[in-house]
């Protein structure tokens, strides 16, 4: 059996987790002389989209959840009529298809484990994987090189104590905005009049609450007008959740290290060994419930994180922004973890 993997930038590392980790998927692949992993038809040569000799098992992965039968119809000119393909999903995903193609999680359910059997990679797909090893232990140079007024504080998290990480997208930004909008086809001209928490001058926490119950009256009123999809509405209330969470650290003057990609540089503190002493935030995926890359990547190189639920039904998150209750709802959450995070930062 020969695997191949075509997938955008560094999501092969990503995919190799995966295979690592998801019994599923290796017993899947059993009995294929050639395995193709893939994210974007586009990405396939000519020579894989052809039967050629022996029998061939193609897996299509969808980072971003899958959720109708039109994003699975992307599939049709990728590879042959007949071809035996499975969609591969991180994140949400339905079983509903017109092409009855097999849906399933790119990850496991449940706590991760990497010590499966070798598996045999083509070449390139060998290589890849071989870059992203020296990359991951070359990180903290590259984090320092490139997080701008932050290099002695950035420089400092290698070695120093430990404190409380979190590197990602939290709270709604423009920029969060431009991309939820694109990822659901919204006109980005309904959020001309939203309320920002970055326009408000004196920043507190109370300040902050006040400004979130305005939020999510805002995204409320969207979604009630059908003018946002249910997605749309839980990906931006998860976004405001996380930066509930990173602004009460704040206000308790916690120990923390916390770098928001928002058009900034992207400083990763997850794919690599390295940052091991830290206590990790994990708020789980915008794309849905279940492991996901960068909590694969916690698990893969034993790092310690606290695990956030920032999930709900639609009609039940609706209704808590409708009423104002954000603050509330997201407050339980960190009633129940606050021990674990400020308790595991102190421990250290």
């Amino acid at each position: 059996m020969n695997i191949s993997m075509y997938l955008g930038t560094s999501k092969d590392w990503w995919a190799y987790l995966g295979l690592r980790s998801n019994p599923a998927i290796v017993k899947a692949v059993q009995g294929f002389d050639r395995v193709i992993f893939f994210d974007d038809p586009r990405l396939l040569p000519a020579h894989t989209r052809t039967p050629g000799h022996g029998r061939t098992k193609y897996f299509f992965i969808f980072w971003d959840g899958m959720r109708d039968a039109a994003e699975m119809e992307r599939m049709s000119p990728a590879v042959a009529p007949k071809a035996d393909i499975v969609a591969l999903a991180v994140g949400e995903r339905s079983c509903s298809s017109q092409l009855d193609a097999r849906v399933e999680g790119l990850y496991p359910e449940g706590p991760m484990r990497f010590d499966g059997a070798p598996l045999s990679l083509d070449v390139r797909s060998s290589a890849i994987l071989a870059g992203a090893r020296v990359k991951a232990l070359l990180m903290p140079l590259k984090n320092v090189m490139q997080s701008k007024g932050r290099r002695r504080e950035t420089a400092g998290l290698l070695f120093g104590r430990r404190r409380i990480v979190f590197c990602g997208s939290y709270g709604i930004t423009p920029q969060a905005i431009a991309e939820l909008c694109a990822r659901g086809a919204v006109d980005i001209r309904l959020f001309e009049e939203y309320p920002y928490f970055s326009n408000i001058k004196d920043p507190s926490f109370e300040s902050y609450r006040a400004c979130l119950r305005k939020q999510g009256l805002f995204l409320a009123k969207l979604y009630d007008q059908a003018a946002i999809n249910a997605r749309f509405l839980r990906s931006a209330l998860h976004l405001l959740g996380r930066e509930y969470f990173i602004e009460k650290l704040r206000s308790v003057n916690a120990k923390a290290f916390v770098h928001g990609y928002n058009g900034g540089a992207n400083i990763n503190v997850y794919t690599t060994p390295w940052y091991r002493q830290h206590l990790f935030l994990d708020f789980g995926s915008t794309a849905g419930p279940g492991n996901y890359p960068r909590l694969a990547d916690l698990q893969y190189f034993r790092k310690k994180f606290v695990a956030i639920d920032l999930t709900g039904e639609t009609d039940e998150l609706a209704t808590v922004a409708r009423n104002g209750e954000l603050d509330q709802r997201f407050a339980a959450e960190w009633k129940r973890k606050a021990g674990q995070i400020l308790g595991g930062v102190a421990a250290g």
